[in-house]
């Protein structure tokens, strides 16, 4: 004997089974276990996984990061210098003496 099914209440189902094939499907698809997205591995040391919206993993970002604000305080040291006051008198008094 046939009946409908008690989730959808579209299908029609035997008496001993619970749910129409088109219910246990969705719920196989909602409660199975996500599949994780295939790990990207850092372009930089290649042993780490990279972080989620980068091509490098955590460590390696970091030293990116430091090596670039050492560029940033080197380049302020360089501009700093040839600014300096002192350093043209130094240099203007060594010439003077020639």
């Amino acid at each position: 004997m046939l009946r409908k099914c008690p989730i959808c209440e579209l299908n029609y189902i035997r008496e001993n089974e619970t749910m129409c094939r088109t219910c246990a499907a969705e719920r196989m698809r909602r409660y199975a276990p996500k599949v994780e997205d295939e790990i990207i591995m850092c372009s930089e040391c290649g042993e780490n996984p990279a972080l989620p919206g980068h091509d490098l993993c955590e460590d390696c970002l970091k030293e990116q990061k430091r090596q670039a604000n050492l560029e940033i305080l080197a380049d302020k040291v360089r501009a700093d210098e040839a600014d300096d006051p002192l350093e043209e008198d130094i240099t203007e008094d060594a010439s003077e003496d020639d």
